[in-house]
This record gives C-alpha cells, structure tokens and sequence, in this order.
C-alpha cells in the first residue's frame, strides 16, 4: 500500500484493532471498555468508527479517526488538532478532542484521534432546500466573521486543484471551451480579496443535521485565510455536482445576501475547478447512498456554474 492509492485499500473499511480499542477504553478513565463499534460511512481519507464506551454504568459515543501507519499521514492529523483547538470555544459546532496518537505507538502504528461525538446526521435530501441552503449559508457567513488564526492560503500550493500548466478539461464536459476559458483567467494573477478564516473544506457532507439545524462541522485540516469565495465556491462546485446548478447559484446569491460580502469571481471559479473527472467517484464514496448520484452528468451541471461563473468576470 503507498501514500497514492492507499484509499483504494481496506483499511478504510477494516475494525480498529484490539489495541487501538484498549487504548480507547484507557482513553475514557479506568475501567471504561468498548462495548459496540459501527463504522461510519462516507470517509475517503481516514477510517472514522462510532464507538460506545461503558464506564461505571454509563454509555458515551465517541469517535475515532485513524490513518494507516508507515505513509507519513501524521501530518494531516496533526493538523486537524492543531486546528481543533484553534476553533474550539468559538462557537462553531466542532468536536472536542479526547485523547491522541499521532504517531500510532499505542494503536498498532496508526495515527489516530478520539474525539466527541457530535448529534445528528449527514442530511442529503434536505426536505425543505431552501431552508437547508440558509443555514449552510449562515454557518460559512459565521465562519468567515471569526478573528482567528491560521496561515494565509496559497492558490497552487495549499490545495489538491491541478498545477495551473497541467490543467484539463475534464471528460464528460459538454463544451471544453468554457473550461478553456475559465484556465485563460487562472493565468492571471490572484485578486487581493481580503483574508477571513477559512474551513477549507466546506462540503455538506461535513456537515451534521438534526431538526433542521446544523449541529456539527467536520474534518478540520484545511484551515486558512484567505477569500471568503474559496468555501463558498467549493461547496457551490459540490451542489452543482450532486444536485444542479441553480442549486450552486441560489448558494451565492443567499450566502451575498446574508454576509453582506460579495463572492470574489477569480476566487470563486478558482474553487469551482477543483472539479476534475475523478470528482464523480469520491463524491459517489462520501455520499455513501444516503441519495442517489447521477455520476454521468456530474461534469455538464459543473460545466454551467463554470460558465455561469466566467460571465461575472469583468
């Protein structure tokens, strides 16, 4: 297994060891122990597990969060408490860390991180969109009013988006000269838009739901600052991939409204591009069939927020 195609493996999908597990029960005070384990579903770069803890009587979620040993993994970990501990008390609904093993010497050579578990669920099929769409909304526009730390995002550095020379018009696209166009404008230098903290991975499925209110906001080893359009943009990108274009629009136009700032374009077609032809599978793997996807259209809806994108670039 090698740092690039290590997902593809089990371990994702594999049981926390015996002695991640007694590491866990000693975690949570003598004579806790480990009484039920569920996988959680939707994880692409870490192996996320539900488990109950008994101790003198009384039952506690927790979860654990762990990444395969020997591929020098540690990083992202050690990031995403780093970052915990950056947001926690801010507001935010964030877990609270609870014990780690960043270098795995108790839990079988696996970086691993215990933290609270937060209430609610993954929602997908928002029964009211609209509402659903506000609250994602209101939550970026609460995200981006906090003064707090984090280093400045480098566009070409600091993400998983394609070198700007090795840009491709992904497959699957309707036109490829609007792709071309939108990569015309990455030639140019990056707008000056200000710097807000970034979660910088701003998805809905990093998001937890319950009684229509968002409850939880997850897997936090992206924080920047940097333009407000990078979260916005990449969860409009998302909304258009998984549901429509009007989708990724009404995001916009309610996020502008609610926050009282305009959505850089450069930035936001910037974050719209991360959009490439492997997006359909891993946005397949961490919808995880909480709703059906359309992988064959995935490209063409991104396609109209790119266009739709590149007509507000004066």
């Amino acid at each position: 297994m090698t740092g690039l195609d290590w997902r593809e493996g089990e371990f994702r999908r594999s049981r926390p060891s015996v002695e991640t597990l007694a590491w866990v029960a000693a975690s949570m005070g003598r004579g806790g122990r480990v009484v039920d384990c569920r996988r959680m579903t939707g994880g692409v770069s870490s192996a996320v597990h539900r488990l109950t803890v008994e101790r003198r009587g009384v039952r506690t979620h927790v979860v654990l969060r762990q990444y395969p040993g020997g591929l020098g993994l540690e990083a992202s970990l050690q990031e995403e408490i780093a970052n915990l501990g950056v947001v926690a008390g801010s507001g935010l609904p964030v877990p609270t860390i609870l014990a780690a093993d960043t270098d795995g010497a108790s839990t079988g050579d696996a970086p691993t991180l215990l933290m609270s578990r937060l209430p609610g669920h993954i929602d997908l099929n928002p029964a009211a969109p609209r509402s659903w769409m506000t609250r994602i909304a209101e939550l970026a526009a609460l995200l981006h009013s906090l003064d707090l730390p984090a280093t400045t995002f480098r566009p070409w550095t600091d993400s998983w988006i394609a070198p700007l020379d090795e840009l491709q018009v992904p497959a699957g696209a309707q036109n490829p000269a609007v792709w071309r166009a939108a990569f015309e404008v990455m030639a140019a230098p990056p707008p000056d838009d200000g710097a807000v903290f970034l979660h910088g991975d701003f998805l809905p499925v990093n998001m937890l739901w319950s009684r229509g209110r968002i409850t939880g906001l997850l897997d936090w080893n992206a924080v920047h600052r940097g333009s407000r359009a990078i979260d916005v943009g990449h969860c409009r990108r998302y909304l258009a991939a998984l549901y429509s274009p009007e989708w990724s629009e009404q995001l916009r136009t309610r996020y502008e409204s609610i926050a009282g700032a305009r959505l850089d374009p450069w930035w936001d077609l910037y974050a719209l591009l991360h959009h490439d032809e492997s997006q359909p599978k891993w946005i397949s793997r961490q919808v995880a069939g909480r709703r059906p996807v359309d992988m064959a259209d995935m490209t063409s809806r991104v396609e109209v927020a790119v266009e739709k994108a590149l007509s507000r670039i004066g």
